[in-house]
């Protein structure tokens, strides 16, 4: 089960994940070679959790080869790892999250994605006002409905929290037993790049970089034991102060090309590195993807499903 926060730090793995893929909206981002390298790299240097995209010029099924095609391979070599997917295209939130059921069923998929409530972001014009924006499109009731699924796969949630109130819906369905165990709290800071227009500034969702903020949402999550995790969206996580501070409160840490948005001139397997140098240096072991199981409270893999 998640360790309490009387724990000592030396006794409290970290488990780090890696976002491997660029964002690209209408463009590929690794081929399926790519992802597969990239994940074995990443999981060689001590993440124990891979958040993966898709080619999203793919439709579904084509989507939904290309992960299974992923995951297998990646199995193969680590079934212990951890994975889980970005959400397909679609207009309501079932073909959104049509893979959940195919990649379960083929033991690719270890966590279902949730973004509760939505979160807006916008774009900076060349002297600096904001203009336009773009929506994290899940209501609560797309979450609820993505709860359920992920109770039909008997999965835990990665919760992406963009704003105060995406935690709020994490924090009430476990005030009424109603998060899957293992599920984790992604506490998402907002950075000053576009992760759409790469080398830009931006206006981005959610709370800075900062320790106090990092407090903020630390306190809201205090005495529930949820396993939370640290990233930046738009801007180097490995840059900021919070990064150290999580570490030090007993979080957990999420880096990789994806949020960085061509702020880091590091690649995934470098950002890993220096994510587990990070966390040798305030005295906590990094979690192999067996130890970050146990440490999510999850059962190991004990046999892999068929596709």
């Amino acid at each position: 089960m998640p360790v309490s926060s009387t724990v000592a730090l030396q006794d409290r793995p970290v488990v780090i994940e890696a976002a491997i893929c660029p964002y690209r909206a209408m463009a590929p981002v690794w081929d399926v070679h790519g992802m597969i390298n990239e994940s074995k790299a990443c999981i060689a240097a001590g993440a124990a959790i891979i958040h993966h995209h898709h080619d999203m010029r793919f439709d579904s099924a084509a989507s939904i080869d290309e992960m299974l095609t992923m995951g297998r391979a990646v199995k193969a070599a680590h079934p212990q790892a951890m994975l889980y997917p970005d959400f397909l295209s679609g207009n309501v939130v079932g073909e959104w999250i049509a893979h959940f059921a195919p990649l379960t069923h083929a033991g690719v998929m270890d966590f279902c994605p949730v973004d509760p409530g939505g979160a807006f972001s916008g774009q900076l014009d060349d002297a600096g006002a904001p203009m336009g924006s773009n929506k994290v499109r899940f209501t609560f009731d797309d979450a609820n409905a993505t709860l359920r699924a992920a109770n039909d796969c008997k999965l835990p949630l990665t919760v992406g929290v963009s704003e105060p109130f995406n935690l709020r819906w994490a924090l009430a369905q476990h005030a009424i037993g109603a998060l899957p165990v293992g599920s984790m709290i992604k506490l998402y800071f907002g950075g000053e790049y576009s992760l759409i227009k790469i080398g830009r500034r931006a206006l981005n969702f959610g709370l800075p970089p900062t320790t106090a903020a990092l407090d903020a949402y630390v306190s809201m999550l205090e005495g529930t034991g949820l396993p939370w995790s640290v990233g930046v969206m738009g801007d180097a996580l490995l840059d900021t102060p919070i990064a150290r501070h999580a570490l030090q409160l007993g979080g957990h840490l999420r880096v990789g090309i994806e949020d960085a948005a061509g702020r880091s001139d590091m690649t995934n397997r470098e950002m890993v590195e220096v994510a587990v140098a990070l966390a040798q240096s305030v005295g906590r072991p990094v979690a192999t993807p067996d130890q970050a199981r146990c440490v999510l409270g999850l059962d190991p893999v004990t046999e892999r499903l068929a596709g």
